[in-house]
């Protein structure tokens, strides 16, 4: 039996880790792992159970344990259902309140620790695309294709505020906001002791600032073909 291929893909928000990760995932016939949407499921379980904002690491952490955290696929494919607890919380994960919290969750050491377990179980057996910020350097080390997407913080905060606008345009947050969130976001995520977010050393670099989706789907396509074909 060949072994699982995985294949991650890390970087700053806005960089398109999410878009690519998921066309790639549907291409390869792969499963596709959302790591970010674990940890907005997480961040959502800890306000409902109001231990953020005054929560303390090890209560949070057992969140992780305790939950049932599921990725589900839509019957075509395209969509990305997130289960927990057995409850459809897709939609509501992406509210700009979970955005604004995500950081106090997602820095603790012990939750990473806790997620970083949840993420191997569920990528156990399978052929995968995850993406996330330590999926190439600290989840997944030994993963056979590693990326890094990046892009400037102006086309970056770009995307987040058309993205905002399509999900809820009904929420007052302006670009300069969502420009300055994801400043703020990208040196907490930097400079956080536990699993900073850094582009791993063997790891292939794409600047998407000026490329479409299908233009960076395609680079990475080739990429992945040239690097499976070898094996």
């Amino acid at each position: 039996m060949k072994k699982p291929v995985i294949i991650t893909i890390d970087g700053p928000a806005g960089a398109g880790k999410s878009t690519i990760a998921r066309m790639l995932a549907r291409q390869l016939a792969f499963h596709y792992l959302d790591t970010g949407a674990l940890y907005r499921a997480v961040t959502l379980k800890a306000l409902q159970n109001k231990i953020l904002p005054a929560g303390n690491e090890s209560s949070i952490a057992g969140l992780v344990l305790k939950s049932d955290i599921k990725l589900r696929h839509t019957s075509n494919g395209k969509v990305i259902k997130v289960l927990l607890d057995g409850r459809d919380i897709s939609r509501e994960i992406r509210t700009p309140v979970i955005t604004s919290h995500i950081y106090k969750v997602s820095a603790l050491p012990p939750v990473r620790r806790a997620m970083a377990k949840l993420q191997r179980k569920l990528a156990r057996g399978r052929n995968i695309v995850c993406e996330g910020r330590d999926m190439g350097s600290v989840v997944f080390p030994k993963a056979q294709i590693k990326f890094y997407l990046d892009a400037a913080l102006k086309e970056r905060a770009k995307r987040r505020y058309k993205e905002s606008l399509a999900l809820f345009p009904q929420a007052r947050v302006g670009y300069k906001q969502i420009q300055k969130e994801i400043s703020v976001r990208d040196y907490r995520d930097k400079h956080r002791k536990t699993a900073p977010l850094v582009k791993p050393k063997d790891a292939f670099y794409i600047d998407t600032t000026n490329l479409s989706v299908r233009r960076v789907a395609g680079i990475l396509s080739r990429i992945i073909s040239d690097k499976l074909d070898k094996k």
